[in-house]
């Protein structure tokens, strides 16, 4: 029987065949540099501890777990579980075989295969744990000597300093990739969803059915879903600029234009955001419906329409402890395209910071238009 693929499967099988995933040179420097740190401190702090008296401090298992911790992060290999539990599980499993079978070479096979064995029924499956079992085989008189206590030092150390480091430099390209990425919300038309045909779930879902990893995250699977998508509308939109569907009469106001006047603006002519502009008709800011309705939940009144109405009613005295005018209100910076951008680069910015309207610039960055998801979601649909 046949069974329709569902669309985040769909996705996740083309990467499958067609990407081979790869970092920004950015962060292959930040986890080449973090390798260098955490080796290093393995190295260091275990030697200081463990390797001062003769005693072997430093696992080679810990160089392989190193290249997979840093350059497949994303692998199910190399999720906390499976780099601790690999580890100390696999040795625990070394040092039984070195201790109760007398053949060595009967041993070091015994080790490795029931350390695959025990990773799999444990769900902790890391590569380099064969490694931490057969050197509890191989490893010499000192290792036996250590017996049990190989799996706490030097294994167990090793494993605490490198998950630390890894942690860190995880932390760091995690912190760097929001940096980049946020741009903070300002449309109520961000409540609407996208076109995404599935959710995180879905994604997770199919990453769990499949029968072999990919090094991708989940973020990264949605963020390549919006490139492609971003493709896709530029081959169906020809060579249609912003400039081809923008409203070029466009309703401004300025930073010192009362609320009620701009409020009044949006209602006469039935828009949701006016562009701030100054007198060179430069785009300062953004105000927006929601932007009216978050400052109005803060003051009393049973209806959005009641809090809206002190919101824009203006003070009676020479000062006030609310917004007045335009300025107090709107958002900045603004999300711009100049006038020649493709209409695909709207769409990609529609899709992912779920604004509903984007000022178009000129080649003198001034304002010439307006354009609108609206406008670009009828083009569309031609």
């Amino acid at each position: 029987m046949y069974h329709k693929e569902s669309p985040a499967m769909h996705l996740i099988t083309i990467i499958r065949n067609v990407l081979a995933q790869r970092q920004s040179q950015h962060e292959i420097l930040i986890s080449s540099l973090g390798a260098v740190v955490g080796i290093t401190l393995v190295a260091w702090v275990s030697y200081h501890i463990v390797g001062s008296d003769g005693l072997p401090y430093i696992v080679a298992s810990m160089g392989a777990a190193a290249v997979l911790l840093y350059a497949a992060p994303h692998s199910p290999l190399t999720n906390p579980w499976a780099f601790v539990g690999g580890h100390l599980v696999s040795a625990t499993v070394g040092v039984t075989c070195a201790q109760w079978v007398p053949d060595p070479f009967l041993a070091s096979g015994l080790a490795v295969g029931l350390a695959i064995f025990a990773m799999h029924q444990l769900n902790c499956l890391h590569p380099p744990g064969g490694a931490a079992a057969l050197v509890a085989v191989i490893g010499g008189e000192q290792i036996h000597t250590l017996g049990y206590f190989y799996v706490l030092e030097p294994v167990g150390l090793n494993v605490i300093i490198m998950g630390s480091a890894v942690w860190f430099t995880r932390l760091l390209i995690a912190q760097r990739r929001q940096t980049e990425t946020f741009i903070p919300c300002h449309d109520e038309e961000h409540e609407i969803p996208d076109n995404t045909p599935f959710s995180d779930a879905d994604l997770h879902s199919a990453l769990q059915e499949m029968d072999s990893f990919i090094d991708v995250s989940i973020a990264d699977l949605k963020e390549i879903y919006a490139h492609a998508t971003a493709f896709a509308h530029k081959r169906s939109l020809g060579s249609i600029c912003c400039c081809d569907m923008m409203t070029r009469q466009v309703v401004t106001v300025k930073f010192d234009n009362s609320l009620k006047d701009a409020w009044t603006l949006m209602q006469k002519n039935k828009i949701k955001s006016l562009p701030v502009i100054d007198k060179e008709r430069r785009v300062t800011g953004i105000i927006t419906v929601s932007d009216f309705k978050k400052e109005a939940d803060q003051f009393p009144g049973e209806t959005i329409e009641e809090r809206l109405k002190t919101l824009i009613k203006p003070a009676s005295g020479i000062s006030s402890n609310k917004a007045e005018v335009v300025g107090q209100l709107m958002v900045t910076p603004v999300m711009t395209l100049p006038e020649n951008a493709h209409v695909s680069e709207a769409v990609a910015i529609f899709t992912k910071h779920g604004i509903s309207h984007i000022p178009i610039l000129n080649h003198k960055q001034r304002l010439a238009g307006m354009l609108s998801r609206t406008d670009v979601a009828h083009a569309l649909s031609q």
